[in-house]
């Protein structure tokens, strides 16, 4: 009750505006966008161009109505509202946002009417920081290389970048920006995998390595000079080989593990310990009858913890602390629409809470804007 409460205060615009959270504290968003119905209504009554103000210019070719950025505490459910782009020259792309601490990351759009070389309302993409702290302040640290977030280590020192050929990883200096080193990716695909693509990449725990892994897709990988898997990069680009395959080996009772879909790494723990998130399939049920588990594992095979998921979307956002781990699920209405919901798991415990829900997506006759959730991180 509290969790659809809080909602309805946020969605009302009831919320209260505070300084940043402190630990244990997740990050996320929503974006409002329009549905065709609700788009007409906004700009029933504009004027002609020539006669538009530059703020409704800019407005009129948003992609989105809004990107507001929130925090909720795991400890008591307060939530906060963070930072709005609303009325603003920036319109953020919150699904490509990625926060730490008091900050966060984005590919951004900033438009401004220009008189040249020609008079227009043009744009700029590129990299923005944004400041978790009511006040709505931004600054442009970098060009964007693709619509991709950053991906931040987890002291918030430098960023990996995919290239938009994404035959390589730029690592940028943050706040900074500045180009510190770069993985050759090609090359660790044409050494290790050749028929294989990188499907996700990020960073261990000590801030100086990265993970790229490596996944077959729809190839066949039965020759011998395919290895897909996890591979561990200094942040200077030097290849330090896989994770080893029984590492957090799927071992759960009365599952066995699933033949058609991989597991992923997801990251690493402050203690060392990698967490992946794999699928299982109950004994003597079909391989389409796959379940997702997080498996939380260290060098020793022994100290391996498996816990039961809901289908998650995209990735697991591990806490700073390696208490808590949150995802975004999609669970079906009963008219077989997607209500997306976020739900945070303790890895101690593996108590698993409800925190919030949007509702599903609105028809586009429907005169009320969709409201987009994305899970960006954890504060320190």
């Amino acid at each position: 009750m509290r969790s659809n409460l809080c909602l309805l205060l946020l969605c009302c615009g009831v919320v209260s505006v505070q300084p940043p959270a402190r630990a244990q504290t997740l990050v996320y968003s929503f974006s409002y966008v329009d549905t065709a119905s609700s788009r007409r209504a906004l700009f029933a009554n504009v004027p002609p161009p020539g006669r538009r103000s530059e703020d409704l210019d800019i407005a009129m070719v948003r992609n989105t109505r809004k990107n507001e950025i929130y925090s909720i505490s795991i400890a008591d459910g307060k939530r906060s509202l963070l930072f709005s782009d609303d009325g603003t020259h920036l319109e953020i792309s919150a699904g490509d946002t990625v926060s730490r601490g008091a900050k966060a990351y984005t590919v951004g759009v900033w438009r401004e009417r220009r008189m040249t070389p020609s008079p227009g309302l043009y744009s700029d993409d590129g990299i923005y920081e944004l400041s978790l702290d009511s006040s709505n302040h931004f600054r442009k640290i970098g060009t964007a290389l693709s619509r991709a977030a950053p991906v931040l280590n987890p002291q918030a020192t430098q960023a990996a970048v995919q290239s938009a050929d994404a035959q390589s990883i730029l690592i940028y200096s943050v706040p900074d920006w500045k180009v510190l080193s770069t993985l050759n990716v090609a090359k660790l695909v044409q050494t290790h995998c050749p028929v294989c693509v990188t499907t996700s990449f990020g960073w261990l725990a000590d801030g100086s390595r990265l993970f790229v892994e490596l996944d077959v897709g729809d190839e066949d990988d039965s020759g011998t000079a395919n290895h897909p898997g996890a591979y561990i990069f200094s942040a200077k680009g030097v290849d330090q080989g896989a994770i080893p395959p029984e590492v957090g080996a799927f071992h759960y009772p009365g599952y066995v593990h699933a033949q058609v879909i991989d597991r992923h790494l997801l990251g690493q723990s402050p203690d060392g310990q990698y967490l992946f998130l794999d699928y299982g399939v109950k004994q003597r049920n079909s391989d389409g009858q796959t379940a997702p588990f997080l498996v939380i594992a260290g060098s020793d095979q022994k100290s391996v913890k498996q816990f039961p998921l809901r289908f998650p979307i995209g990735t697991i956002y591990l806490s700073p602390s390696g208490k808590y781990g949150a995802y975004l699920e999609s669970r079906q209405t009963p008219d077989y629409h997607g209500e997306p919901h976020l739900w945070v798991r303790d890895l101690n415990s593996g108590d698993e809470e409800d925190l919030l829900s949007v509702p599903p997506p609105n028809p586009p006759q429907s005169p009320t804007p969709n409201i987009l959730l994305s899970i960006l991180g954890w504060t320190d």
